[in-house]
């Protein structure tokens, strides 16, 4: 768990009296003075027991407070109130804040609960974490995006929640959401560099420069004095910590001060499909590595992550078995992705042989040719790697799953056990597993309904596509009919979701693995690549 949360943002009231009081008491808060910001507040709240704005503002308030104090019934009081004012029609157009605020409740409310219990397997199935999550969700729903600071704290909290949960690398994708929206927001930069950090050890030769660029971001943000006022004094000190142990990594520590540079990737030689594929998978993210400074260079075009077993000496087939499903997978993912870059290049050998098959015109502008069919291809096989994960998971922890392996049910141990996770999987303490595991929760709430109901009707029914420009479509749901527009945007997004998958799974085994190292000092073997 990495994330250190955004202090919340309080709903501004314009021209209003109380507005320098409340500042008063966020400036408190984030000096840790928080009995001193209790009492103001509640004075505020005797002399103004009507004020609906102003209340709505106590609601966030009251949460930093009550996480400041470690009073959990507090928070919970502060998150009933802010749900009371969501059906007020007088409250509609702060929904979004109070969301926002109701999510920060339930992540403060975790944070008290993992500070008396600091077993990792406190996430799992954590009420709190999974409220949190909704409630971001919501709140981003809601949100009309024209406010850069909000938008700011919220994405990067919602970051944070997903951190919770063992979900870095989503995490990620929402703290660059923040800093699209505040390039120099340091919560958000300071958040993304440590989970960039925890992900270094699988990502093979970019290991060092990871870490050298964490460390330089964070040891930037110390004196920041941005850093107190959105993170509070914990957020200082939090960073403090991660920069001591990335300085003890290295016993050359003048290797900490190097500039990281990498010099862009030549396209000039390329060709023109080339081109537009390391262009578009680029623009989305879509390659499997951690690169997180220019795009188009050569470490960011590559698919490096691997993972690195400890076995017996005598032991000559379980790496190689093992990462025969790695290859699989990584081949599966390259072939899809090839596959929706193709779908996106309009050119005159596919016109010619899309030519060659006759379709009948409906006449209502649906499409039947081979650019959405090949995006249709690159969804399926995508979305199939999903079930390759389990049986990768079945595998290394011989789960002894004969049959029916799926991702939505590698977690169970059987239909009499359905709601009660496998025994094996619940004692790994493994966050990256548990990050899987909860991808597996968002695909069972409906969080991904639209993906699924895509899977099912291009597999099983049918999925016409329909011209985005001449229909709506895209404002409808059906599953057997979606708007040129949807599909590709939720192709995108399940890309994205499978590649944090993989990636959890790479981390899964190193973290595992790592718990051999620390009995042992293992002997390298090389393997052949090609």
């Amino acid at each position: 768990m990495t994330g250190v949360q955004t202090c919340a943002l309080p709903i501004c009231m314009a021209d209003s009296d109380p507005n320098d009081e409340i500042e008063n008491i966020s400036d408190l808060i984030n000096e840790g003075k928080c009995e001193d910001a209790l009492k103001k507040l509640k004075l505020l709240e005797s002399q103004m027991p009507n004020n609906t704005e102003f209340l709505m503002n106590c609601v966030a308030l009251r949460i930093d407070i009550g996480l400041g104090l470690k009073n959990s019934e507090l928070i919970s009081g502060a998150i009933h109130l802010g749900e009371s004012y969501l059906d007020k029609t007088s409250c509609h157009q702060y929904k979004n804040h109070l969301y926002y605020n109701i999510a920060n409740g339930y992540s403060s409310l975790f944070l008290l609960e993992h500070e008396k219990n600091r077993n990792i397997k406190l996430i799992i199935d954590n009420e709190n974490l999974q409220m949190a999550k909704t409630c971001f969700r919501k709140a981003i729903e809601e949100n009309d995006g024209l406010n850069f600071s909000f938008n700011a704290v919220l994405w990067t909290n919602y970051g944070n929640c997903l951190d919770h949960l063992g979900r870095g690398i989503e995490a990620i994708y929402a703290y660059n959401e923040a800093l699209r929206h505040d390039s120099k927001h340091t919560m958000a930069m300071g958040n993304r560099a440590v989970a960039m950090w925890h992900f270094s050890k699988i990502s093979g030769a970019y290991r060092t420069p990871i870490s050298i660029s964490a460390y330089q971001t964070l040891k930037s943000l110390l004196n920041n004095n941005d850093l107190i006022q959105f993170g509070g004094i914990k957020a200082k000190h939090s960073f403090q910590g991660i920069v001591q142990q990335i300085e003890n990594e290295f016993n050359d520590k003048r290797i900490l001060e190097q500039n990281i540079e990498h010099p862009a990737y030549d396209l000039k030689h390329l060709s023109e499909f080339e081109k537009t594929y390391f262009e578009f998978c680029s623009r989305y993210k879509l390659f499997l590595n951690f690169h997180i400074h220019d795009d188009l260079c050569e470490p960011a075009l590559s698919d490096s992550i691997f993972i690195r077993l400890i076995t017996s000496v005598n032991d000559t087939t379980t790496f190689y078995t093992l990462a025969k499903y790695i290859n699989q997978i990584k081949e599966d993912y390259a072939v899809a992705r090839l596959l929706l870059v193709q779908s996106q290049f309009i050119n005159q050998a596919f016109n010619n042989i899309n030519q060659q098959t006759t379709y009948a015109n409906t006449l209502d502008y649906s499409q039947f040719n081979i650019y959405t069919g090949l995006l249709k291809s690159a969804f399926k096989e995508a979305y199939n790697i999903l079930d390759k994960i389990a049986h990768f998971i079945n595998e290394y922890y011989n789960l002894g799953m004969k049959s029916d392996i799926y991702f939505t049910s590698i977690w169970q141990d059987g239909p009499k056990n359905a709601k009660k996770i496998r025994e094996r999987i619940l004692k790994s303490e493994n966050p990256s597993l548990y990050a899987l595991y909860d991808i597996y929760l968002d695909f069972k709430s409906g969080q991904y309904k639209q993906i699924q109901d895509i899977r099912n009707a291009s597999v099983h029914e049918r999925l016409v596509i329909y011209d985005s420009a001449l229909t709506d479509w895209d404002e409808k749901n059906d599953k057997n009919n979606i708007g040129y527009n949807t599909m590709l945007s939720q192709t995108i997004n399940l890309f994205q979701l499978v590649k944090s998958a993989i990636i959890y799974m790479i981390n899964f085994v190193e973290l595992e693995e790592n718990k051999k190292r620390k009995d042992e000092r293992p002997l390298p073997m090389l393997v052949e690549t090609y």
